[in-house]
């Protein structure tokens, strides 16, 4: 928090020491990231603060944080993944500059993957959210191939289009920005589809 909200950001240094830090504590040794694997798990199941209150605090302040500050510090400072992509950000010569029409095709990637794991929740379907996100890779002696394969093409293209996974492919961090967006703007289409979602998770885990 103190590296996301202060000046001490644009110290170029001591960001990419915090970044594999990063990498390789909250990355390969604990594993702990927000995802909406995780998310649709503790709706499902509870939070389990006892056996989980770190990751508790740090999904808390990824979501108290943007919404006070309107700054998404989870995505910028705190998410492994991200940290990657961040450090292989341009540095093979071959940049990929896509036309803007498919750039907003892409853009609407994360929010039906949203929308996929709500219906998973709701109508109880045997897929599994933890598929479709590549941070269970982070995990690797128990990663799947699915959550294997997101992780691996997404850091491919991130070589080539900066940023390309917490752009066009993360739902979490679409979520995160639209909360630390949303704060005094007038309602748009993307409140229409999260109210509508909010409606439908009401309707089903709340009529008697």
């Amino acid at each position: 928090m103190v590296l996301g909200l202060t000046h001490l950001r644009s110290l170029r240094w001591l960001r990419i020491l915090f970044q594999c830090v990063l990498i390789g504590w909250l990355g390969f040794v604990n594993g702990d990231m927000v995802s909406q694997a995780l998310l649709l798990g503790w709706v499902q199941s509870g939070i389990p603060w006892q056996r989980a209150f770190g990751l508790t605090i740090l999904t808390a302040a990824a979501f108290v944080i943007p919404i006070t500050t309107g700054r998404n510090v989870y995505c910028s400072h705190l998410c492994p993944h991200g940290a990657v992509q961040q450090l292989v950000r341009r540095r093979i010569p071959w940049q990929v500059k896509l036309p803007a029409t498919v750039q907003r095709w892409l853009n609407r990637l994360p929010t039906l993957i949203i929308a996929w794991v709500v219906a998973i929740g709701l109508l109880h379907l045997s897929f599994s959210a933890v598929d479709i996100e590549p941070f269970d890779a982070w995990l690797w002696n128990i990663a799947g191939m699915s959550t294997v394969s997101v992780a691996i093409i997404g850091l491919i293209a991130s070589c080539f289009v900066p940023m390309a996974y917490c752009r066009f492919g993360c739902p979490t961090g679409a979520l995160l920005n639209y909360v630390s967006h949303s704060s005094g703007k007038t309602l748009n289409r993307r409140d229409l589809i999260v109210a509508t979602l909010l409606i439908a998770c009401v309707i089903v885990f709340c009529w008697p």
